[in-house]
């Protein structure tokens, strides 16, 4: 080597020339192309390693070695350096972050006086944030959405389809079972579910169930991770209607077009029977008027029906007029005008929407072949229709009994009694030494025994005898007098008051209405 040394120096000036004015231009272009200290730097040592291979040999490339790793070693403090600098600012940045944006901060999970290593392995999520922050947001929010239980579906695997956890679901499900069994929802059921950001996880935050209009099953995530349930149930008031149906075809199909509802309409229709008997005595053009309450929430959601106050069914040759009168003992009862309970003896119609298939009499039996005494009515009506108590009693027998099939038969007093067979099934509670009260549903059409269809066998029997049930005299209700008439007439003055200012009001919006759409008119 060293001969080599003294060679190059005996070289022509021409030639060191060439290498020196060589390392000037690599100087130069990397300081254009870079402008860096260290890159500077690299590009000298690399060029004097050059000259120093030349002019040292092999101990020139170990004072090199030595030099690049002390390099190395200067280049980790700078970027260490540089990163604590970094770190300062992120820290900054997150701090307005933490303030302006709490949501899109917990997504990230820094901490302020966490360690460094901790922060290196966040600082890109935390770079990421901040120059992408409205993306985080879209990404982040919370969303609901709104799910419908299938036929055969449970509750916890429509949670798991929608993204909620195994372990969430159990507890979901454990959670609530309190208020609502989760064995007990119904296909088409709708539920609410909400997943929202947690300790920078997308998971589950709210379940919503509207098990009726006026209580709903909240499950939630408190801010400490904790799932647990809650009954919330809305305040709800009465709120009075008044209607007026002109009878087409029948009496309820005419109140259920003037948005009467359903379980008004089969009231008006069982306090009437006591009066009218709808089988036979209905005709078009007859007219019913109510005036009843339903329960509504403070914005207005219907809830459930109340009762009818006031019922009036003219027709051609007879008007019925009947009033909802409290006593002062908290009972309630219905009266006409003159002070006479709307409850006679027995109530005439038994079935809704039945019709007299038989009489009471002689007839041809249809089963046997032959003439033999009917000794009650017939009512044809279909297979599980419910069936009505005639009036108030205690249940004598409900069983089986012969050709009558399933048999019902009610001691009104020590002289009266009715009878009920064919009968499919009977209502729940209903056996022997049950009291039963008059319009109660004791039983359900049906063809048991010797029938040839579903319907109702009815039989009224005075001291143990069958009678015709159209014929019998039985007694009459209650007969008010005195100061319990006069606070009956004073509820009627108020219905009739209350009816008259509601049909008005109705008449006029509906009035209004018309106007508007048709203001040429």
């Amino acid at each position: 080597m060293q001969v080599l040394s003294q060679t190059y120096f005996l070289l022509p000036r021409k030639v060191s020339w060439n290498i020196l004015n060589f390392l000037r231009l690599k100087d130069r272009y990397i300081r254009r192309r870079d402008g860096s200290l260290r890159v500077r730097c690299k590009a000298v040592l690399s060029s004097t390693l050059c000259v120093a291979t030349l002019l040292m040999g092999t101990q020139a490339y170990e004072a090199y070695s030595g030099i690049d790793f002390d390099l190395q070693y200067a280049e980790q403090l700078m970027a260490e350096e540089k990163t604590s600098q970094e770190k300062i600012d992120f820290s900054r940045s997150f701090k307005s972050l933490s303030q302006s944006q709490p949501a899109l901060a917990s997504v990230v999970a820094l901490e302020e006086n966490q360690d460094q290593n901790t922060f290196l392995h966040n600082y890109t999520r935390i770079r990421n944030a901040l120059s992408n922050e409205d993306s985080l947001k879209k990404k982040f929010a919370p969303r609901t959405t709104k799910i419908t239980i299938k036929k055969g579906d449970t509750l916890a695997g429509a949670l798991q389809r929608n993204g909620v956890s195994d372990g969430d679901t159990y507890t979901i499900v454990k959670s609530m079972s309190h208020h609502l069994d989760p064995r007990l929802i119904r296909p088409g059921q709708k539920v609410s579910l909400t997943i929202a950001p947690y300790e920078g996880e997308m998971i589950f935050s709210r379940l919503d169930i509207v098990s009726d209009p006026i209580r709903t099953i909240v499950v939630e995530r408190d801010e400490n991770g904790i799932i647990d349930s809650q009954l919330v149930q809305k305040e709800i008031m009465p709120k009075m209607f008044a209607a007026k149906a002109t009878i087409e075809n029948s009496l309820y199909g005419s109140a259920m077009k003037q948005k009467v509802p359903e379980p008004i309409v089969a009231q008006a229709i069982r306090i009437l029977s006591w009066s009218i008997d709808f089988q036979r005595e209905i005709r078009a053009g007859d007219e019913l008027q109510v005036l009843y309450d339903v329960y509504v929430t403070d914005e207005g959601e219907y809830v459930r029906s109340g009762e009818p106050h006031y019922i009036k069914l003219t027709q051609a040759d007879n008007e019925v007029a009947l009033y909802l009168h409290e006593f002062a003992d908290g009972r309630k009862s219905y009266f006409r005008e003159n002070g006479h309970s709307a409850k006679k003896g027995l109530l005439r119609t038994l079935v809704d929407g039945a019709r007299l298939s038989s009489g009471f009499g002689m007839r041809r039996h249809p089963v046997l072949g032959y003439g033999k005494m009917h000794k009650g009515l017939d009512f044809a009506a279909a297979r599980g229709t419910p069936v009505y108590a005639a009036g108030d009693g205690v249940v004598k027998r409900a069983s089986r009994f012969g050709a009558y099939g399933n048999y019902i038969k009610i001691r009104h007093n020590t002289k009266l009694e009715t009878a009920y067979a064919h009968l499919k099934s009977y209502a729940k509670g209903v056996k022997a030494g049950k009291r039963i009260k008059q319009g109660q549903v004791i039983g359900y059409v049906g063809t048991t025994g010797r029938s040839t269809g579903p319907h109702l066998h009815y039989e009224v029997l005075v001291n143990g005898k069958q009678a015709n049930p159209r014929s019998v005299k039985v007694p009459t209700g209650e007969i008010l007098t005195g100061k319990s008439l006069q606070a009956l007439k004073s509820t009627i003055r108020k219905y009739d008051r209350k009816f008259a200012t509601l049909i008005d009001h109705d008449k006029f919006a509906a009035n209004t209405k018309s106007f508007k759409s048709n203001p040429l008119n």
